[in-house]
């Protein structure tokens, strides 16, 4: 074999106990810095990833003043929580209660039930594809939808800033100065189809990487399963220069209902397939750092100008037991008026 004009010296290592000086490899400091972090890698796979907290372990009928209240004492018969929900009891701080989950579950439903039966009803339905600004089409099955019922007072858990429970965390990541810019929810119906990898704002500059601006807070309203379309997310895909899909990054937490997923708002996502036979809605905030009024608005996902304006929504119309139920009491009604007469 002749490189570069030399003749090279093949040299048997498997039947030498050692090699020669003259032959011997002499390792750099590049290669040992190449090795070092090769080691480090093969650490971290090794480890469990500190993203992943098992917040799903607990049972959502947990009461944090339940378990606060009872004995200490694990050997005392009054104590009849496992001990692994006590240790994780800490997390129902970040949790919606069951009760919560309920009330928004029924506002979510009820309000894409009146928005369907109102473009029935206007003729509207190949306007579909262009979104309204109380409801838009994220993929087939997968609607944005934009609940004006959110703004009352009964929902202030979600929206004011000192009640929400992961107001903490948020804090923690973008500052005391923070807003809510955006809340909805987005639902996910039986045989939706998975969306598309995707960021759901860029970076500001591309010079350099810019601490976090903004936020996403997904709370599920329904246990996340494999089957009902839970959200995949690529760690790391907020740094900018690995912004792709890398399939050895993704993470797929399915937690319980009312368990919040909080993540940069540059991180990779998506929507996976619904599968069964329920939907699955999940509520989301979007908060921003606020700094004099310039906060950070992102209009290319939250503009009405682009969606048509539906109006007032339609009541769903009653069904056929309903009605019936109805004409009843009325007619009970009328025969009581003449009894009395």
């Amino acid at each position: 074999k002749i490189t570069n004009g030399k003749r090279a010296r093949q040299v048997e290592v498997q039947n030498e106990p050692r090699r020669s000086k003259r032959t011997r490899r002499i390792k750099r400091p590049f290669d040992e810095e190449m090795d070092f972090l090769a080691e480090q890698a093969n650490e971290k796979k090794r480890r469990p990833s500190k993203w992943i907290i098992p917040i799903e372990e607990i049972d959502t009928n947990d009461d944090t003043e339940n378990i606060a209240s009872e004995d200490e004492n694990p050997k005392s018969k009054s104590h009849s929580k496992p001990l692994s929900k006590v240790k994780n009891a800490r997390f129902l701080q970040w949790r919606l209660s069951p009760a919560r989950i309920q009330l928004c579950y029924d506002a979510a439903i009820e309000h894409f039930e009146k928005v369907m039966v109102t473009v029935k009803a206007r003729g509207l339905v190949s306007e579909l594809n262009d979104g309204f600004d109380l409801l838009r089409e994220r993929g087939r099955g997968r609607y944005d939808m934009e609940l004006p019922v959110f703004d009352e007072p009964q929902f202030s858990f979600l929206t004011d800033l000192q009640k929400a429970p992961w107001m903490e965390v948020v804090r923690q990541a973008l500052g005391e100065d923070v807003i809510l810019i955006h809340k909805g929810v987005f639902l996910s119906n039986p045989g939706a189809s998975s969306q598309n990898y995707h960021q759901d704002g860029p970076h500001l500059t591309t010079s350099y990487q810019r601490p976090c601006h903004a936020i996403n807070v997904f709370i599920p309203l329904v246990d996340l399963t494999r089957r009902n379309g839970p959200t995949e997310f690529v760690l790391g895909s907020h740094i900018l220069g690995f912004d792709g899909y890398d399939r050895e990054k993704i993470v797929t937490p399915n937690v319980t209902a009312g368990t919040p997923i909080i993540f940069d708002y540059r991180l990779g996502h998506r929507g996976l397939s619904n599968t069964s036979d329920s939907s699955r809605p999940i509520v989301y905030c979007t908060y921003a750092v606020g700094t004099n009024g310039k906060e950070f608005r992102d209009i290319a996902n939250f503009s009405r100008k682009r969606y048509h304006r539906l109006g007032t929504l339609l009541d769903k119309p009653l069904s056929r037991d309903e009605r019936l139920r109805l004409r009843k009491n009325a007619q009970n009604n009328r025969q009581c008026v003449n009894g009395e007469e």
